[in-house]
């Protein structure tokens, strides 16, 4: 079947709104018929917005990590150890894993002089902590002697 797209009337506020060509193949997908909906996007969201969640005869139990959001640890302005989560050459950028789990992002501005900016994944390295303005970013990264 040829989908296209085609205006539609929205019921609640009366606008017009474009009843797209994905929202067809959907439903087409689902083995509906094709039909435009009732309400534009704006009014479904506040359709959506306006339900009252039903009650529940048990409360619904979450795991211990979805109730509460991990806090990131500030790391200091070191030296760290950590090792190479990824590195992309081309890119000049990668991330650095802290022994702790936190993840710090390093450019190749930040590599210490001398060093070749090669760092294969799982590189064992010791930088320290600048902070940017876009966050906390790992500075004279160099290899650890094996």
């Amino acid at each position: 079947m040829a989908y296209q797209d085609t205006w539609a009337t929205c019921a609640k506020c009366g606008k017009q709104f474009v009843f797209r060509i994905e929202d067809q193949h959907r439903q087409a997908e689902r083995g509906e018929e094709i039909t435009p909906p009732e309400l534009c996007p704006s009014c479904r969201t506040l359709s959506r917005a306006e339900r009252r969640p039903r009650p529940r005869s048990e409360p619904r139990s979450r795991p211990a990590a979805a109730q509460k959001p991990k806090t990131p640890m500030v790391l200091g302005a070191g030296p760290h150890e950590g090792s190479v989560k990824w590195y992309d050459q081309e890119k000049g950028y990668g991330f650095i894993v802290h022994p702790s789990g936190e993840e710090i992002f390093f450019h190749c501005t930040g590599i210490a002089p001398g060093e070749t900016p090669y760092f294969p994944d799982g590189t064992r390295v010791t930088y320290c902590v600048e902070q940017t303005e876009k966050g906390p970013q790992a500075v004279d990264v160099e290899r650890m002697s094996t």
